[in-house]
């Protein structure tokens, strides 16, 4: 009994004192962000002098930020964020979000049969939960699964990348189209000052609803025309010019004017096509491309800003 108690009370301190924010130091993210270019790149990172786009994306990580870069991160305020800057229709409709578990209990059944989990804070499709039948759920075991998503050090709050420290972590309900369940498609933009520089497309990053991870991915100019270029271990694979194309090229340059460099990443059908998210620190800056000389060549279009941070 007195067991219990005490456990029951070191849990609630516990969870008073756990961090809500991003806690660590400049100087801690520098050296940490040090070690891992290292381990991942077998060479040493050149954060005060960068050259390559890997490098620079390590300084962007940590040296700057704004406000319009923090809303474009969350997937809940991003929603907002794009209907501002484009108009309606533009994003995949939502029925809601949550800040903890018991309210998203409460509302569970107010939702519709189908509709897509996601956490707010994560990328490369992890913490997404395909609902297709909503009888179907064991909620106990549902709940349980998603309640660590609302866990800052389960985020990217607790990450090196600044525009996420400030971020509040949710859950968000969307639409279930149908269409995305077994995605194809992915279409991703590198934009260097509101200027669409080259398009990573990828195929079957979804399959059955779930994360297939070393899905193909190739390299398109934007006469699309497929370049020479690898992605880490993901093979090369033909992706068709998306319906959309030039649409999406007018959207990029909306979009990215406002940033030194932002990835403009879409889903695309004959009908429609979404804004998928806004994405600044692509694989985190740690996947290697190949030859290394497209790292080269991507890091002379980025012109790295003034620090603000």
């Amino acid at each position: 009994m007195l067991k219990n108690k005490f456990i029951r009370t070191y849990r609630k301190v516990r969870a008073a004192l756990a961090p809500t924010k991003n806690k660590w130091s400049k100087k801690a993210l520098i050296k940490n962000l040090k070690q891992s270019y290292l381990a991942f790149h077998k060479r040493e990172l050149n954060i005060d002098a960068p050259e390559l786009f890997t490098e620079k994306l390590q300084w962007y990580k940590v040296n700057y930020r704004t406000e319009d870069m923090e809303r474009a991160v969350d997937k809940f305020l991003f929603k907002g964020y794009i209907t501002e800057k484009l108009g309606e229709g533009f994003v995949i409709p939502y029925f809601g979000a949550w800040t903890d578990i018991k309210s998203l209990e409460r509302d569970f059944d107010k939702l519709p049969q189908s509709f897509v989990l996601k956490s707010t804070l994560q990328s490369d499709g992890k913490n997404i939960k395909f609902i297709k039948n909503k009888d179907l759920v064991d909620k106990k075991q549902l709940f349980k699964e998603l309640k660590p998503w609302l866990k800052v050090k389960n985020t990217l709050i607790d990450s090196y990348c600044c525009a996420y420290h400030n971020a509040t972590p949710r859950i968000i309900a969307e639409e279930y189209v149908e269409w995305l369940g077994e995605q194809l498609y992915d279409y991703k933009f590198f934009c260097f000052s509101g200027e669409p520089y080259c398009v990573y497309a990828a195929m079957d990053h979804f399959k059955s609803g779930e994360n297939t991870k070393r899905y193909p991915i190739s390299f398109y100019d934007m006469a699309w025309n497929r370049m020479n270029v690898k992605y880490g271990d993901h093979e090369n694979g033909d992706v068709p010019k998306p319906p959309h194309l030039e649409q999406m090229l007018q959207i990029c340059k909306v979009l990215a004017k406002d940033f030194p460099f932002v990835r403009v990443d879409f889903f695309d059908t004959d009908e429609k096509l979404y804004v998928a998210e806004l994405t600044f620190y692509p694989g985190g800056g740690h996947t290697p491309y190949h030859p290394a000389e497209f790292d080269k060549t991507l890091g002379e279009q980025f012109t790295l800003p003034k620090k603000n941070l």
